[in-house]
């Protein structure tokens, strides 16, 4: 883990009744927003920290997860967000047929 991901980490706090934003996240670490962004998937993805988010009015931010209330939190929100993006590039690619008379593949498949 690098020394950044260390920082980051040490700051998040746990459940998600503490959750830090990430402009907060951001001041204490000198990041910028994004970058701390960046280090918090990294986290997840790569290390497979149980590190949430929620982005509910005036308790958003990001916390660790320690309970099944803080994982439905979590995911809450990022299902819907995930919708509307394929249904984007899915009308990308729509209009990508219509205009330059090809197919592209823009939404990725695992």
């Amino acid at each position: 883990m690098t020394r950044k991901e260390r920082l980051v980490l040490g700051l998040i706090p746990i459940g998600s009744k503490q959750a830090i934003h990430k402009r907060r996240l951001a001041e204490l670490t000198g990041l910028s927003e994004r970058e701390a962004r960046e280090i918090i998937y990294h986290l997840v993805v790569e290390h497979g920290l149980p590190i949430g988010s929620s982005t509910e009015p005036g308790a958003g931010g990001y916390f660790i997860i320690t309970s099944a209330e803080d994982m439905e939190i979590a995911t809450r929100h990022l299902k819907p967000r995930a919708a509307k993006i394929f249904k984007r590039a899915r009308a990308l690619e729509k209009l990508a047929q219509q205009m330059f008379n090809r197919q592209l593949k823009l939404v990725l498949e695992e």
